[in-house]
């Protein structure tokens, strides 16, 4: 009895794990974070939710270390990143998940394959360098300091 309800716990533990990785501790006003997110998105931004933070951008391939729109090929990938926190310090999480087309099915129909570490790396590393630069057109009240 006590291995089905161990089996079911480590299901459920194993499937909350998405394979993102984490930007921790951002003290940058969220419209230069978002900026940056949008910024490093492989061929752009394709959905935003409501809230602006979540983004997910246009599905692409990689060919010769460069992202092509993906167009009628059997695997395509897309970026996910998300910015956690109602207020500063900010989270951004992302990951680029891979698709692969499903053979005999009529129209372009998807599953996912799961995470490929090595593309999220590269955006995350995108992220981090753009919120590196220093930007000119920084609102004044934001860099303000008091003491």
């Amino acid at each position: 009895m006590r291995w089905p309800i161990l089996l079911l716990f480590y299901f459920a533990l194993v499937g909350c794990t998405h394979g993102g990785i984490r930007i921790t501790d951002l003290d940058v006003p969220l419209v230069d974070l978002q900026r940056a997110v949008v910024d490093a998105l492989p061929l752009g931004k394709r959905d935003v939710s409501p809230n602006g933070r979540e983004f997910f951008s246009e599905y692409f391939v990689v060919v010769q270390n460069r992202a092509r729109p993906a167009t009628k090929l059997t695997t395509r990938y897309y970026a996910h990143v998300y910015v956690l926190g109602d207020r500063r310090p900010y989270i951004v999480e992302g990951l680029v998940r891979k698709e692969v087309r499903e053979k005999g099915v009529v129209g372009p129909e998807y599953s996912d394959a799961g995470v490929d570490q090595r593309l999220t790396k590269v955006l995350m590393r995108k992220i981090k360098g753009n919120l590196s630069k220093r930007r000119e057109d920084r609102n004044i009240i934001d860099d303000f300091r008091v003491f």
